[in-house]
């Protein structure tokens, strides 16, 4: 499965899942901490959707430059692309620090739940990678294969 199939799926997939933890935070807690759960679980799939958009711009920034010849690095204008995009990268985490502070400490959501609901981000790709049934491609194996052919 190419990578430009296998994030819409993975994000359908998220969504599902965000969306039974919700339903089971509001079950087995009630509202306050329900909410709470649905709060988290839109950060997390805004920090998916995030991810997606930065690790897309790092891997067409390397692929537009074109074939790398073996010594010779890629072009100054990727790397210097890629290491902005990083940087973004690094920034976006931070954002997501500050804002669940914010969440806890001035709007007062309930951290147990908001904690729930940001579970979605970590549990979502094991359940994906699990219900997807393939295995990753080692790039060695990859190439392999390639040469095969």
């Amino acid at each position: 499965m190419t990578i430009a199939i296998a994030t819409p799926k993975t994000t359908r997939i998220l969504l599902l899942i965000a969306a039974c933890f919700v339903a089971l935070a509001y079950a087995q807690w009630g509202a306050e901490r329900g909410l709470a759960a649905l709060v988290g679980a839109t950060l997390s799939l805004l920090n998916w959707l995030a991810l997606r958009w930065f690790t897309s711009r790092i891997v067409d920034s390397g692929a537009a430059a074109g074939p790398v010849e073996e010594g010779v690095g890629a072009s100054g204008a990727s790397a210097t692309g890629k290491a902005a995009i990083s940087l973004l990268l690094i920034g976006k985490m931070g954002l997501l620090i500050a804002v669940v502070y914010v969440l806890i400490q001035h709007l007062r959501i309930d951290p147990v739940g908001l904690a729930f609901g940001l579970g979605v981000l970590f549990i979502g790709p094991i359940v994906v990678s699990l219900v997807s049934g393939e295995r990753p491609i080692h790039p060695s194996a990859a190439d392999a294969a390639r040469e095969e052919r």
